[in-house]
């Protein structure tokens, strides 16, 4: 697949694309978002001050603390082109 041809494709006729995006991360170390979500501490915390750990789709999921004005910036950040590999303006 070629998602940058595809929006470039899809742009020629007048559409773009929109990125869906759910509230929670898959908790898996592998996952580069998530540890880095985790290096910083950046998720809603337990009654133990653990990272909470949820339940959706993909399995275990933490939900980024968005109270946190640090935590709303950082995630709009993984959001610039540089970073959001495969995005494009379109």
């Amino acid at each position: 697949p070629d998602p940058i041809a595809m929006q470039e494709a899809l742009s020629k006729h007048g559409r773009r694309m929109v990125t869906i995006v759910d509230p929670h991360l898959k908790r898996d170390n592998n996952y580069y978002i998530h540890k880095e979500a985790t290096d910083k501490g950046l998720y809603v915390k337990n009654k133990e001050g653990g990272d909470y750990d949820g339940w959706c789709w993909p399995g275990s999921s933490s939900y980024l603390d968005f109270t946190a004005p640090h935590v709303r910036q950082w995630w709009a950040e993984q959001f610039a082109l540089d970073k959001y590999i495969g995005s494009t303006l379109d």
